[in-house]
């Protein structure tokens, strides 16, 4: 039976080469995490599986505008920000799968020395309106008994601007990433308070795709697109590819950033990216992004006042492609 199952899901991967041809866009935006998908597009593993990807980065929030004006088909985003365009925008969102977290990349900086109760009613800057960093905002500041009422939130999408208004002064606690954060820091002048490392999982991210597009595609094209990225991960994880990752890096994922190679290792250290076995844990079974999809849909809606059943955060996840790529799961040994 097995054995039949794996045909079965070989015969429905290979089949996406039997399609009409169509060519996907995938958005991206520089970060370390989303770096297999421009490896799957430069070694060709989309293509070796029959369906054509253009990978399209972009910078300053514009991947999130492009989503959500249907100019891309499929995107890497904050799982928390599939949420907040469900809740915030109306538009129908499908999450293929989580496929990382944010594990310290995402950091809250302030003045060296100073505690958050100081700033009550100053300014705390987030990079992005969305669940995604609300809900790391809301995890410190309750830790510390605050809450974001205690402060005036201030959304500034391009994090240059972000960090360069924190610095001057004008924002009294900023919540940025890297390779940001680092510029902000290198100076000793400020100080991280907290990092999505201080609460796991809280701010997973995934691969989208607008529920109106995602049922134009045929569903061996979605597998075959998550099977690419899958590939894609393997291949960066692999010791002997840390050199051709690095210049992958460096040229097309932070192309515009200008980051130098020795940046590349400690970026990997903030994140956690899945591999076959953590990507089934947390995308099929109970748990995992089913649970993130419920808290933080919860979350969102309080947050804008709507009814705490206006959207249902299990039609939000769509893992059939997903379980179709990974294949069924290995038997486990015989008990000795």
């Amino acid at each position: 039976m097995i054995r039949l199952l794996h045909l079965l899901a070989g015969c429905s991967l290979a089949a996406a080469s039997a399609l009409p041809a169509q060519t996907y866009r995938f958005a991206t935006d520089p970060w370390i995490a989303w770096a297999p998908v421009w490896a799957a597009q430069e070694l060709g593993l989309w293509k070796k599986r029959g369906v054509d990807v253009e990978v399209v980065g972009f910078t300053g929030g514009d991947t999130v505008a492009a989503f959500k004006a249907g100019k891309v088909d499929f995107a890497m985003v904050m799982a928390g920000t599939a949420v907040g365009i469900q809740i915030g925008d109306g538009i129908a969102v499908k999450v293929l799968a989580e496929v990382d977290w944010s594990h310290g990349g995402d950091k809250m900086l302030v003045e060296k020395g100073v505690q958050l109760a100081q700033l009550k009613k100053q300014r705390i800057g987030i990079y992005e309106d969305s669940p995604a960093v609300h809900m790391f905002l809301a995890a410190k500041l309750h830790q510390q008994g605050l809450s974001a009422a205690d402060f005036e939130v201030v959304v500034l999408e391009d994090v240059e601007s972000l960090t360069s208004q924190f610095l001057a002064g004008r924002v009294a606690c900023a919540i940025t990433y890297e390779p940001y954060a680092q510029q902000a820091t290198e100076k000793g002048l400020c100080e991280v308070i907290a990092t999505t490392a201080d609460f796991p999982g809280v701010m997973p991210e995934c691969i989208a795709v607008r529920a109106d597009k995602l049922a134009r595609m045929p569903p061996a094209h979605v597998a075959a697109v998550l099977q690419g990225w899958i590939e894609a991960v393997e291949w960066c994880q692999d010791p002997k590819n840390d050199a051709a990752f690095t210049r992958l890096c460096v040229e097309r994922v932070f192309a515009e950033e200008k980051v130098e190679p020795a940046e590349i290792p400690a970026m990997l250290k903030n994140v956690r990216i899945h591999g076959r076995q953590a990507l089934r844990e947390r995308n099929l079974g109970p748990d995992g992004i089913r649970r993130f999809l419920t808290d933080c849909v919860a979350f969102a809606l309080r947050k804008a006042g709507k009814e705490p059943k206006a959207v249902d955060p299990a039609a939000m996840l769509d893992t059939r492609a997903l379980a179709e790529a990974l294949g069924p799961a290995a038997a486990p040994p015989p008990a000795r």
